[in-house]
């Protein structure tokens, strides 16, 4: 039998691997790949050689680079599923969740890394994002309640605690009736734990009492986490505060009622009513509710007159480190400081809303793309001057904007979407500048 030829199975063996497979010398450039590569990012193994590894990372790992380094310092193999699970840049642009696996091989009295990235897609449970997730549940503005099957309390964030006046470390362990306010009958009760315990999803708006004793009104959506085999493990409670929202409709209803003569008392509340539900009560702008019931309407009046429409959407960057840093009385200073702006340096035919969290929209009828982005960079200045222009000690803070004019034929969900494209380049570009749609 003819012996083996040792350098070709070593070759049949890298070219025929699943995994991606890369060699790295010393200053992180690319000196071989295989085919499963181009699978996994579009680009054939021929056009990385010579290139930087960095070439296959998005552009939110620059500090990769420096992290590549440290690791050259200090060469040790890492295995699949240890640290962190990165991303790799497909041709096309978009990012994939991969995990690899890292060895060094000598080779001619040199030092080269072999890397094996693996495909994570379709795997939600990678440590980051595990991690992203954990971040956003912690940060969210409604409070959420993880409790076991029993209704015990396993998990609160932040926002519960403000809700309800406890400390997590009171909540944890205790029972979900710790919060009962006496208000509803023992059949409201187990109406609502018959359904989910049945595994459907619960939503209602519920009276219950802080630790103070004063009785507040939350809409909660409750719903059942099952395991493979359909047993209920946890239930999931997302709580937002509608104290004011009912003690206004509770007014109107005892109004109507009770001073039926007195029509303009019951008008002024009832419009209260409506300007809450339309309004942003921090910054005073419109809120998205307003924007998806008004803009269409302007779209269509603009269509009509023959008159361009554009869409600029804006993005407090990095606000979330705003309020990690400075608290949260100081980020909402930011937003209406920058509601502020938007009000006072747009038209009355413009729309400006806040869309949600850090984020605004303004729709312009009668302007071009290139008067929206115009605007945008005026707005975006004075943003970034007002710290300086204010009082001693106020947080500074830039924007990004993405500007997109309406195309004949395009729906405004098309438009906003283009819009929102445009903003996702600019943070891509470094945030702190506006992009308008091609």
């Amino acid at each position: 039998m003819k012996p083996l030829d040792v350098a070709s199975l070593h070759a049949a063996l890298f070219d025929s691997s699943f995994d991606g497979l890369l060699v790295v010398d010393e200053k992180g450039t690319i000196v071989l790949a295989n085919p499963a590569i181009t699978a996994l990012t579009g680009f054939p193994p021929e056009n990385l050689v010579g290139f930087p590894v960095e070439t296959l990372l998005p552009q939110r790992f620059g500090d990769h680079a420096a992290l590549r380094s440290e690791y050259w310092r200090h060469l040790t193999p890492r295995v699949m599923g240890k640290g962190m699970s990165l991303f790799v840049r497909h041709a096309d642009g978009i990012e994939i969740p991969v995990d690899i696996s890292l060895n060094v091989v000598r080779v001619d009295g040199r030092n080269l890394v072999a890397a094996a990235v693996r495909d994570l897609r379709g795997r939600s449970y990678a440590p980051d994002t595990i991690r992203v997730q954990a971040t956003a549940l912690h940060a969210a503005a409604n409070g959420i309640v993880i409790t076991d099957p029993n209704g015990v309390i396993t998990w609160v964030n932040p926002a519960v605690c403000r809700m309800t006046g406890y400390g997590a470390h009171e909540l944890v362990g205790q029972h979900t009736r710790l919060l009962k306010s006496g208000v509803h009958d023992p059949t409201f009760y187990a109406d609502l734990w018959a359904s989910i315990t049945r595994g459907e999803t619960w939503s209602g708006t519920i009276a219950n009492r802080r630790k103070d004793g004063t009785l507040y009104h939350e809409e909660q959506t409750i719903a059942p986490i099952v395991d493979e085999r359909g047993k209920v493990t946890h239930f999931v409670a997302i709580k937002q505060d509608v104290t004011r929202q009912v003690e206004l409709q509770e007014a109107v209803t005892a109004a109507n009622a009770a001073l039926k003569e007195s029509l303009a008392e019951v008008a002024s509340l009832t419009e209260q009513l409506r300007e809450e539900a339309i309004r942003d009560v921090l910054t005073n702008l419109h809120n998205r509710r307003f924007f998806d019931e008004s803009a269409p309407a302007l779209l269509d009046r603009a269509v009509r007159d023959g008159a361009p429409v554009s869409i600029t959407i804006l993005d407090l960057d990095h606000f979330k480190d705003v309020n990690d840093r400075y608290g949260h009385a100081e980020g909402d200073a930011v937003l209406r400081r920058f509601g502020a702006i938007l009000r006072n340096s747009t038209r009355k035919s413009d729309l400006v809303c806040r869309f949600g969290g850090e984020e605004f929209i303004v729709a312009m009828p009668g302007a071009t793309a290139t008067l929206a982005q115009q605007r945008a960079e005026e707005w975006r200045r004075e943003l970034t001057n007002a710290a300086t222009a204010g009082a001693p000690g106020a947080v500074s803070c830039t924007v990004s904007a993405g500007v997109a004019q309406h195309r004949q034929g395009e729906t405004l969900t098309d438009t906003v979407a283009r819009a929102d494209r445009a903003l996702y380049e600019a943070k891509a570009d470094g945030r702190n500048c506006v992009r308008v749609a091609g």
